[in-house]
């Protein structure tokens, strides 16, 4: 299927933010706020060592991965080039995306999404923070290609779920 000459073309930038560190940060932050707040409760202090432990060892691992979600969360450029979703990666790395890749919103805040990238042929998928911040004159452009169907067989499933709904 050739790209059409008035089809839309989006770049946008994605990865690490202060607001994405800010909200990571708030996330722990709080969770080991709680789990403080529960080791030190009157009706805590009754409880064996052992529900103490598994707290702490479950604040620590949910801390590691927040810590290495922001580790994975490189500067890239995003691309919809009018018929494929591309992946700039860092300098040195080869782009990756074309036929079949595939973009898909995890969550959408409206100024800011958790996308997730996924390649074709490519082992596992990327996760991706973009904020309407970082290039606000192009975040409506992103958007409209993110919810574009982007072929008839996305638009045929769009119509079946949509009818299920009703």
């Amino acid at each position: 299927m050739p790209r059409l000459p008035d089809a839309l073309v989006v770049t946008y930038p994605v990865g690490r933010t202060g607001a994405l560190a800010a909200g990571l940060l708030g996330l722990g932050g709080a969770g080991w706020l709680a789990a403080i707040g529960m080791l030190v409760m009157p009706s805590a202090q009754s409880a064996k060592a052992w529900t103490a432990i598994v707290l702490i060892v479950f604040c620590g691992i949910a801390s590691a991965a927040l810590a290495l979600f922001w580790r994975r969360q490189a500067r890239r450029t995003l691309r919809w080039d009018g018929q494929f979703w591309w992946l700039g990666l860092p300098p040195g790395a080869r782009e990756q995306g074309g036929e079949g890749a595939r973009v898909q919103v995890r969550l959408d805040a409206q100024r800011w999404m958790l996308l997730w990238f996924g390649a074709t042929g490519a082992r596992r998928g990327h996760w991706l923070w973009a904020e309407a911040r970082i290039d606000p004159a192009r975040w409506h452009l992103l958007r409209c290609a993110l919810y574009l169907p982007q072929s008839s067989a996305d638009s045929a499933r769009l119509r079946n779920a949509d009818a299920e709904r009703a």
